[in-house]
């Protein structure tokens, strides 16, 4: 069963999967300077394949709208998820790790009367290497939930998580910590709040899709660039506006679903130039809970997530650092 409802984790292990093989153009009938498809569907058994015929791995974000999918253990389980109107839709999704010169076929679509019914929604990156060594120490924060909401808050996915966290150095410090829509979102430092994104009402799911609808805070902490982003908040829910000043433990917002969630849950994740660049390179974090707040979080081991949030004592208050390998 997948970690999260909905989306399959293509990885080195994955047993759902067709298969695997070298990318050859001999054996996939293309000619030489003949243009090789990221994607591709036969047109008889309709198998979806990834291909990848580059040196540098890639990240294969799909999902698989109105039809239903079969890997290699049976039909894959579908999300449900929202559109801007709120209607309810259905996708499979599948993240798919493509090593150099590497083909997947993933699964076959059912139920296709014709080629041309075909409905994937695809997000296709390189994958770039991680931000080691980590630029720094981590930077410790307070805990951004509310504890008054109900304890404990699982990180279902840490640096380098093998969901959307592996992709790119911006994301792979960033910390998912699922939460009931409506908890409340605390100022994890000091600092003034840069901007606020709070209209989006698309999500509740997993379709790719959704990568690009999203409701976020970003804060800048006090060393004047230093950026904190809280993602995922609910829409309408925001209750400070850009150039506000905020002090840690004031409330910004509510956690949400907003964008691509297969469960509710905030996103965080920090950078040392955020307003300058914000694909730059994320910043690993640790949270300090005062004596009784350990149990804010559950260090959930999820399967295929090899690096997880852990809780450790030190001489400080209780810390939860993503930097911490199973």
């Amino acid at each position: 069963m997948s970690a999260w409802p909905g989306v399959h984790v293509g990885d080195a292990g994955a047993a759902w999967l067709l298969g695997r093989r070298a990318f050859s153009r001999r054996a996939l009938g293309l000619q030489k300077g003949e243009a090789v498809p990221d994607l591709s569907v036969e047109p008889n058994i309709h198998v979806l394949t990834a291909l990848n015929p580059t040196c540098e791995g890639r990240a294969v974000f799909v999902s698989v709208r109105r039809h239903a999918c079969r890997g290699a253990g049976g039909v894959l389980a579908r999300s449900r998820w929202r559109d801007e109107q709120g209607r309810p839709q259905f996708s499979t999704t599948m993240v798919i790790h493509l090593s150099p010169k590497e083909v997947v076929d993933a699964c076959v679509i059912l139920g296709l009367a014709s080629i041309h019914d075909v409905d994937v929604v695809s997000d296709i990156v390189p994958l770039q290497p991680p931000p080691l060594p980590a630029p720094r120490d981590p930077l410790v924060l307070s805990f951004p939930l509310s504890a008054g909401a109900g304890l404990p808050f699982r990180c279902s996915q840490a640096a380098g998580g093998a969901l959307t966290h592996f992709a790119h150095p911006s994301t792979w410090h960033a910390c998912d910590f699922d939460a009931p829509v409506g908890t409340p979102v605390l100022a994890a430092s000091d600092g003034t709040i840069a901007e606020v994104r709070d209209g989006c009402a698309a999500g509740g799911g997993a379709d790719t899709s959704l990568f690009f609808a999203f409701n976020s805070v970003v804060q800048l902490l006090p060393d004047g660039t230093t950026t904190l982003e809280y993602v995922h908040i609910r829409a309408g829910s925001a209750v400070v506006r850009a150039g506000d000043p905020v002090r840690r433990g004031q409330r910004l917002c509510e956690s949400g679903d907003a964008g691509f969630c297969p469960t509710p849950h905030l996103h965080l994740e920090a950078h040392a130039h955020g307003l300058a660049d914000p694909a730059a390179p994320s910043l690993p974090l640790a949270f300090a809970f005062e004596a009784g707040g350990e149990a804010a979080v559950e260090a959930h081991a999820v399967p295929r997530i090899l690096i997880l949030c852990s809780v450790r004592r030190s001489t400080r208050p209780w810390v939860v650092s993503s930097c911490a390998r199973q």
